[in-house]
């Protein structure tokens, strides 16, 4: 076994146990007026001004251009995403009007609607599900499928692999080649050995596995169970020997080194924030990265040289990450208007074009308008045609598998990985921790008879 670093504890948890996949619902509305909320009438051609409390600043584009068109004001907020929920939390606990429509990620969803924070959108029902991604729908709805939040982009996931690399190594960069290289864990690790046998390393860290988590089964059936199936203990296996094996640049998502990797070499244990701590090392490639449809940006926009070397994939398994979904205040003031922006931003196709456009090649929800760009091809992705490959992947994801339990059981077990691969934990001691760390957050939940401990 090669030598391990334990130094990197604090940046590999951070990286493994971070995850934007969403959670499921948790309870619909309970406050307010529960109507629908009306359609409004701009015939007179202005509405109310509206306030927008949002995570990034994308949204003030489709406000700019929406002022523009119709002459119709939205002010735009734009917070940390440290301390957006709580914000809306503390903001709409108290039945503020201050803000008319707010944003959330899928796995913040599920608490807003549960608050009561999120009025009925059902009017819009009918088109959304039609012609919006079909997983997007769904983590709009809430527990008792009342529709409440709708978005604009979708986020499927996909690998990011060097064609150049993989010509080298493998003999051939073909996507659907490729995949096969990722198709399972055990692939994956027979991938990265491959790899590290040309000097190559398959991931920046170990944390790109953990979009994988889902593969399979929920985290929680219905039985109220912590599942830990065959699938999850393959990805725990396969985590621990990228890892000690080295087979990974211990590069961690996120990091200067990571960033760096995406346009060239770096050298091996390259964490700290300044490479030329680490300019004696060995150096590598890192081969591949896991992420949702927006990671492509990352990549592209990170690649200096090496921009056009790249290729998507699928892997293990389907998966989506993050995406901003709009929804109006119950307590809003100014629902019609709210209204008319959110139609506006997520089911005007022209607006969708639009923002195809300007967002320089972001994934979005809306069915036709992605069919209609299939065929275009992506420069920085060796010219593949991006958009057709994550339409086909939206299709495939299951949104069946996601539970409201999901950020805790990914964090424990991430947790769990590192504690196992820097040789302070036995497997069975590391679930163990893991069972008890969950069903401490929630005590409604319980390990079945035939969980892989003693």
């Amino acid at each position: 076994m090669k030598k391990m670093k334990k130094f990197l504890a604090p940046i590999l948890a951070m990286s493994m146990a971070v995850s934007l996949a969403a959670c499921g619902g948790s309870g619909s509305g309970g406050g307010g007026n529960d109507e629908p909320v009306s359609k409004g009438d701009d015939s007179n051609g202005s509405v109310d001004k509206i306030v927008l409390w949002t995570l990034s600043n994308d949204l003030k584009q489709f406000a700019e251009r929406y002022q523009e068109e119709t002459g119709n004001e939205v002010e735009v907020v734009v917070f940390d995403s440290a301390d957006f929920a709580t914000k809306i939390n503390q903001t709409l606990g108290a039945k503020s009007t201050d803000v008319d429509v707010f944003v959330g990620e899928p796995q913040m969803l599920p608490n807003f609607f549960e608050a009561g924070f999120c009025a009925n959108l059902s009017e819009l029902d009918s088109d959304v599900k039609s012609r919006l991604v079909d997983y997007t729908y769904e983590a709009g709805l809430d527990e008792d499928g009342v529709l409440r939040a709708v978005s604009y982009q979708a986020c499927p996931g996909s690998v990011i692999y060097r064609r150049d690399i993989a010509t080298e190594v493998f003999g051939t960069d073909d996507p659907e080649e490729m995949s096969k290289h990722f198709a399972s864990f055990e692939a994956i690790t027979e991938t990265a050995e491959i790899l590290s046998e040309k000097g190559y390393t398959i991931f920046g860290d170990t944390g790109a596995l953990r979009w994988f988590s889902n593969s399979s089964s929920p985290w929680v059936n219905d039985d109220n169970e912590i599942i830990v199936d065959q699938d999850r203990l393959d990805y725990f296996d396969c985590a621990v020997d990228l890892y000690q094996n080295e087979y990974v640049a211990f590069a961690p998502e996120w990091s200067a080194a990571w960033y760096a990797s995406m346009a060239g070499p770096l050298p091996m244990h390259a964490e700290w924030s300044d490479l030329s701590e680490v300019s004696g090392n060995e150096e590598t490639q890192v081969f591949s990265y896991v992420m949702p449809s927006w990671g492509a940006l990352i990549v592209r926009d990170n690649a200096a040289d090496n921009k056009g070397k790249f290729g998507v994939c699928s892997g293990v398994c389907s998966f989506f990450g993050g995406g901003t979904f709009l929804t109006i205040n119950e307590y809003s003031e100014h629902k019609d208007a709210a209204m008319q922006f959110l139609k506006y931003c997520t089911l005007n196709d022209d607006t969708a074009r639009w923002w195809l456009d300007a967002s320089g090649g972001d994934m979005i929800s809306n069915k036709a308008v992605i069919e209609e760009n299939k065929d275009y091809e992506n420069e920085a992705f060796g010219n593949q045609k991006t958009y057709e490959f994550f339409l086909n992947e939206v299709d495939k994801i299951d949104y069946s598998l996601v539970t409201k339990y999901d950020d805790a059981c990914k964090d424990a077990y991430g947790a769990a990985i590192i504690s196992v691969q820097q040789g302070e934990k036995s497997k069975e001691d590391a679930l163990k921790e893991f069972y008890d760390v969950v069903i401490n957050q929630y005590p409604e939940l319980k390990i079945p008879a035939d969980a892989p401990i003693n």
